[in-house]
């Protein structure tokens, strides 16, 4: 797959993720190659779980690299990786490996290959694996789980989401919005937000919902100043929801935003359940962030889909 290396969204927190992934990945390589050397008869060992790795997470290397000689300039990120292998080498030169704390290693970089990685590093090293294709972190189980039970702006609904790895969850700052998942780990341009509002005891019927599409009706739930894009019906658990895309330009601080999203919105036991996905940034990178949204699209499709409403059965 190519990765174009202007996707990721570059700040001092992601570039430090980024680093930090690298050299997980440069500590790796080194240890495995002084295992290799040290004791050729763990050789066919050392290749075995280096196809692993390798296998789950194809061009990783590469791609951390150039994310990194994108943010950095090749200057600096050549001086940063000679300090790093520099200092492993170090490190390692003053470590005993004894043969069982080789094999132990090997098995650790094997279950590596299985995701089980720390935080904040499985969380960049996902980001960039699956920058081009984000369903792909989905489709390979990749998921973290939300329940919406006993949470304070929850309106007494009861639900599970399942959300990509790699995105951060963040408390919604308005009353209404329950959870917020940033991607790259809170450092990302795109954001899936769950928002559970009081619809005043209003569950419209299946054709209620038909009849507001097709009326135009629901060009009227946009908020003000949003420019309607298209709309449709989708149905989930049983039961049939709108679903709107939009885009925003608004100013916050001074700066000139521009906002793409997409609202799917279910009612229930007169709640409102929206699941809204976006990406936004300046207006200067309006192309940018229309490809960042498209390349989302089937990820929240992916998101509304697992979504459980465990009152319903």
């Amino acid at each position: 797959t190519a990765f174009s290396a202007t996707d990721l969204n570059f700040n001092q927190a992601s570039v430090k993720g980024l680093s930090q992934a690298y050299g997980f990945i440069l500590g790796q390589e080194l240890s495995l190659e002084r295992i290799r050397k040290e004791y050729p008869e763990l050789s066919a060992s050392v290749m075995l779980v280096k196809a692993q790795f390798d296998s789950s997470f194809p061009v990783l290397f590469r791609s951390l690299r150039d994310q990194l000689v994108h943010a950095l300039g090749n200057k600096l990120f050549d001086k940063t990786d000679k300090e790093l292998k520099k200092q492993f080498k170090t490190n390692l030169g003053n470590q005993i490996i004894t043969k069982d704390i080789a094999q132990e290693f090997l098995q650790q970089v094997k279950e590596r290959a299985e995701g089980k990685i720390d935080s904040p590093v499985i969380e960049y090293m996902l980001s960039v694996n699956y920058l081009s294709f984000p369903t792909g972190e989905f489709a390979k189980n990749y998921r973290q789980r939300f329940n919406s039970e006993g949470h304070a702006k929850a309106q007494g609904i009861k639900l599970t989401l399942q959300l990509p790895k790699s995105w951060k969850a963040k408390e919604g700052e308005r009353p209404h919005i329950v959870q917020k998942w940033i991607s790259q780990n809170g450092t990302g341009l795109e954001m899936i937000l769950l928002d559970i509002r009081d619809a005043e005891g209003y569950t419209p019927t299946d054709s209620d919902v038909e009849a507001i599409a097709s009326s135009g009706e629901i060009k009227d739930m946009l908020p003000a100043g949003a420019t309607y894009l298209e709309s449709g019906i989708f149905s989930l658990e049983m039961r049939k929801g709108l679903w709107f895309e939009m885009t925003m330009a608004q100013e916050r601080a001074g700066i000139e935003l521009y906002q793409r999203s997409r609202m799917h919105q279910l009612f229930f036991r007169g709640k409102a359940i929206g699941l809204m996905c976006s990406a936004s940034d300046s207006i200067e990178d309006k192309a940018k962030i229309d490809e960042a949204f498209k390349r989302i699209k089937p990820l929240c499709q992916q998101v509304l889909n697992s979504l459980v409403l465990l009152q319903a059965y």
